[in-house]
């Protein structure tokens, strides 16, 4: 029977952080699996929101676009996809509203210029 110490079982092959440097922290048993999960994230690079951000939306928009374009189908009247077209005007409107007055939708103003649009 194992007394303790180090065995070839007791770790694994490392540490999962990418962070180097540790410090322990005291936090509401019920709030630790969230906080833990929260800081894993941040640890491995993923972006998190705290809220609607100018910018998570314009970024939302953008992906949109891009997804209508992929699936876009050639017909008779068109071979490749108008987004100019009178059916995507109030997604500009929308657009065009988050990135110069995001306040009047309630939202955080970090929005950086946005060029790609639509």
């Amino acid at each position: 029977m194992n007394k303790g110490g180090r065995t070839s079982t007791t770790w694994g092959t490392g540490s999962t952080w990418r962070s180097t440097e540790f410090k322990t922290i005291r936090v509401p048993i019920s709030l630790a699996d969230e906080i833990m999960d929260y800081a894993k994230a941040l640890d491995a690079g993923i972006a998190l929101s705290h809220g609607n951000s100018a910018q998570v939306i314009l970024d939302a928009i953008d992906s949109y676009t891009k997804i209508r374009r992929k699936g876009y189908r050639p017909n008779q009247h068109s071979k490749k996809p108008d987004i100019t077209s009178r059916t995507w005007d109030e997604m500009r409107k929308f657009q065009k509203l988050v990135q110069e007055n995001p306040q009047a939708l309630g939202i955080d103003n970090t929005c950086r210029s946005h060029s790609a649009g639509l």
